[in-house]
């Protein structure tokens, strides 16, 4: 017995976006209940740039889609994560270029991956007969 439909792919990106969710969610209740003070983890905010911007990357290489911003994101959480929190002794102003070079790494990549399916069209004899 074939199965003529696969099952689809897992949406990675709708998954990364509903965890990312659920702990911002589950980590504010907290907060608000006075069970935690999350005050050190609100400088690591940056990281739900980086996980959704992997997360839409992974989906885009997956499909062979165009990354739909996730260079972007991608970029600016590297660069808001480096620059906030001074990692190498790196400021706002300094962190810049690195946002910079992942966004064109990422850009280069979807150049390099990025190709359109070429479909053969039928004859016209063809078409008309089936």
């Amino acid at each position: 017995m074939t199965i003529d439909n696969p099952r689809p792919p897992i949406p990675v990106d709708k998954i990364v976006f509903g965890l990312i969710l659920l702990a911002v969610g589950l980590i504010t209740f907290g907060a608000g209940i006075d069970l935690w003070h999350p005050v050190r983890l609100v400088r690591l905010w940056p990281l739900i740039l980086i996980f959704i911007g992997l997360a839409s990357e992974f989906e885009a290489i997956r499909n062979r889609k165009s990354d739909g911003g996730s260079s972007f994101l991608l970029g600016a959480g590297v660069w808001l994560l480096f620059g906030s929190l001074h990692l190498f002794g790196l400021s706002m102003r300094s962190a810049f270029p690195l946002g910079v070079i992942v966004v064109g790494l990422g850009t280069v990549l979807h150049a390099l991956i990025d190709r359109p399916v070429v479909k053969e069209k039928k004859n016209e004899h063809e078409s008309q007969s089936l």
